[in-house]
């Protein structure tokens, strides 16, 4: 495969991705303004009901852009996790070898620290 023909799908792919993205947004935008008419129309007769949610232009385009930014962060993340879980959680999660907890219940020993002072091992 070329390296032409391998952008040209790779940017094909994240154009589709961020359509996809931007429709979902826009579902999101249109759930969250029915919600609010929903809202309205079951509190009509509260005096607090006019200031509930009400976007403006640019309120839906920031709403839009965090929907975005959220989506694809989670994207990366779950990305991230699917490729270097298994490194993070044998580095930082694995069980304690018995030589690890001999030596340090050795090293606290030399400490000699009150009973309560102690950690339990």
């Amino acid at each position: 495969m070329s390296i032409n023909l391998y952008i040209q799908v790779l940017n094909s792919t994240l154009q589709t991705i961020a359509t996809q993205v931007e429709v979902f947004a826009g579902v999101a935008l249109k759930a969250a303004v029915n919600v609010r008419g929903e809202l309205g129309s079951l509190t009509e007769d509260w005096h607090w009901q006019n200031s509930l949610i009400e976007f403006t232009d640019l309120q839906a385009t920031l709403l839009k852009v965090l929907l975005v930014l959220l989506a694809g962060t989670c994207v990366l993340i779950a990305w991230s996790w699917s490729v270097y879980g298994q490194v993070i959680t044998e580095k930082f999660v694995r069980p304690s070898t018995l030589k690890e907890i001999e030596e340090l219940k050795l090293s606290v020993a030399k400490l000699k620290l009150p009973k309560e002072h102690s950690p339990r091992i």
